[in-house]
């Protein structure tokens, strides 16, 4: 520190003052601040030289001595002394500027470069505005991907083929339509998003909708998986015996049993058959499909091997009374080169597991014709379906299962049967019902309202017995609400 003498010889602490403000900085400053902009260059990003109209000299030289191929060597040689001597003057001059100014040390960046970089990024801005990223954190951008692969179409010539009938104008006008009506589809979904899919809150662990007009499946879940499926197996019961009646062009009317001990004692939903009573094999249809009769499905199994069993032997039967009972009595069940006894039921479940093959079933077996808990008697909803739709092409079988109830008068007894299915006053007409421990509450189900609402609804193992009706009704309203936003145009 320095200070000025006064004339007393004392020294003033007023004038004392900063040295560094006198002398120029010396060397360790000096170091501390070149290593200060050094890591101020190392901070910065690389920004690329872009070749524009607005470069230095030295650049438009070396690029048109490049490009340039009709000069000569001297020539050449000139241009570039002349570059090196350039490049050496402004080599000195900028290393003077560093020693005498730190802060000048920064890159000097041309703004034609800054300028042209600055519109580039605001280019490449709107670009990313346009065209939607793969990856982005916003839910939805601007224009859908979508949008833009439709309006990038090109402009085709569409000629009327020998097929299509009408103009070209006409086809064109078309195609036309449909591609504006999908811009407006795409707009709408660009800006308010695509609707939502809604939850099916329904209990049953696999179900189907069919619709049967379209010919294709609505709604489904484990479609496919095999499972019990209980009463429903009354269906085929059904279809076995319409065929055989077809087969050979018998009448369902005609034909009497007698209800057998072994049918009267079965357990389970009952028609409560009378042992001894005699009824009408159309009456035992009644019977199997609206009280679910385990019974009748026996008597119906026994009346109908019975039958099967007497064509392929060659033997006559009297249809006016099929007394099984007395029939095995009298030995008409056995074989006497194999020492056989034939049972009618097993050669009933063997046409059931036959036609089941016929008609397409791929996931199905059946091991008994009431459907009683067992494993080896399973099928699937896409099989299901399949049988109701062949078994709703027969008249008898669509009247039994749209009827609520039913009357039939026998010797001793008369029987009042009421339809289990609670949806017919609801427009169903009804399948089938059924309900198992293994197999849960089941339901298969037909609804047909009009010529354009006409649907197959399957439901299997729901969580209730109410919840079986409840689930269907769930899914066609969901399969009626969806065909009809398919069929709004936009």
């Amino acid at each position: 520190m320095i200070g000025k003498k006064t004339s007393s010889n004392s020294v003033n602490l007023v004038d004392f003052i900063n040295p560094a403000l006198l002398h120029p900085p010396s060397r360790k400053i000096q170091l501390i601040e070149q290593t200060k902009t050094i890591k101020l260059l190392k901070s910065y990003a690389k920004i690329p030289q872009i070749a524009t109209d607005f470069q230095s000299q030295m650049i438009a030289n070396n690029q048109r001595i490049k490009n340039d191929s009709l000069y000569s060597l001297p020539f050449q040689q000139q241009f570039l002394e002349k570059d090196r001597q350039i490049t050496k003057t402004e080599r000195e001059t900028s290393n003077k500027t560093r020693q005498n100014n730190p802060i000048s040390s920064l890159p000097q960046i041309p703004l034609a470069i800054i300028n042209t970089q600055a519109k580039l990024i605001d280019l490449s801005r709107t670009n990313n505005m346009i065209q939607s990223p793969q990856h982005t954190d916003t839910k939805r951008s601007l224009i859908s991907p979508k949008l833009k692969s439709n309006s990038n179409i090109s402009n085709k010539n569409y000629t009327c083929n020998s097929t299509t009938t009408g103009s070209s104008k006409d086809s064109s006008s078309q195609i036309a339509n449909t591609q504006q009506s999908n811009l407006t589809k795409n707009i709408m979904d660009s800006y308010y998003g695509k609707a939502r899919k809604r939850k099916l809150n329904v209990t049953a662990k696999s179900f189907i909708v069919y619709d049967c007009i379209e010919h294709k499946t609505v709604l489904k879940r484990k479609s496919n998986k095999r499972v019990e499926v209980a009463s429903i197996t009354k269906i085929m019961t059904f279809y076995v015996t319409l065929l055989t009646v077809e087969l050979f062009n018998l009448d369902v009317k005609q034909i009497k049993v007698k209800v057998t001990k072994k049918s009267s004692e079965t357990i389970g939903t009952t028609a409560e058959l009378k042992y001894n009573d005699i009824l009408s094999m159309e009456d035992l249809l009644y019977g199997l499909m609206l009280p679910s009769g385990n019974d009748a499905a026996v008597l119906i199994a026994q009346a109908i091997g019975t039958i099967i069993l007497f064509n392929q032997q060659n033997k006559r039967l009297d249809l006016k009374l099929i007394d099984i009972e007395q029939l095995s009595a009298e030995g008409y069940y056995y074989n006497h080169e194999f020492r056989f006894q034939y049972c009618p039921i097993e050669v009933f479940i063997k046409q059931m597991n036959k036609y089941s093959q016929q008609i397409g079933q791929q996931n199905t077996q059946f091991a008994c014709v009431h459907g009683l808990a067992n494993e080896d008697n399973y099928s699937c909803c896409n099989d299901i379906i399949t049988l109701s739709i062949e078994c709703l092409k027969y008249e008898l079988f669509q009247t039994v299962i749209s009827s609520k109830e039913y009357v039939a008068k026998s010797l001793y007894k008369q029987y009042e049967w009421k339809n289990t299915n609670k949806l017919l006053d609801k427009g169903f007409f009804g399948i089938k019902t059924g309900i198992t421990e293994s197999a849960g509450p089941c339901l298969a189900s037909a609804y047909r309202s009009n010529e354009m609402d006409y649907y197959i609804i399957i439901v299997l193992n729901c969580k209730h017995m109410n919840m079986r009706f409840d689930d269907t009704i769930i899914l066609l309203q969901h399969a009626k609400l969806k065909k009809m936003m398919t069929s709004i145009p936009y």
